[in-house]
This record gives structure tokens, sequence and C-alpha cells, in this order.
């Protein structure tokens, strides 16, 4: 008997990998678009960068206050 987890409504940290595979693109790639100011730059934690699960959610669906982002 297995457990299924909904990530949807955790908050939780993500890591750069994570973040990147989930958009499907690479860490370059994600870094050129936080670059460009498409992302907004990861939170720290000593050495580790993350950002919560539902910024990486938005960017994912494209949706920031009820309107669409054109990313």
């Amino acid at each position: 008997m297995g457990v299924a987890i909904d990530l949807t409504n955790t908050e939780r940290r993500v890591s750069t990998a994570e973040f990147a595979m989930r958009m499907n693109v690479s860490e370059k790639e994600l870094y050129d678009r936080i670059r460009d100011g498409r992302i907004k730059a990861p939170a720290k934690d000593g050495r580790k960068n993350y950002w919560l699960n539902s910024y990486v959610l938005e960017c994912i669906t494209g949706v920031e206050d009820g309107a669409s982002l054109l990313v």
C-alpha cells in the first residue's frame, strides 16, 4: 500500500536542480532566465540556493496574482 503526497499544496524549499527539472530546462537556462529577470533570484541558506514551492508552481503554471505571465 503506497502513500501519495500532493506537492502542490506543500510549502517547502526547491533546489536549483529540481526547479530546472520541473521547468524542463537546464540549470544554465534557469540561471539565464534569472539574469534576464524572468525568474527571481534564489534565497540562500549558507551555500544552498532555493525557491519556495509556491513560487516554483507560479513559474510552471505561468500565473501570478491572477494574471498570465509571458515567460
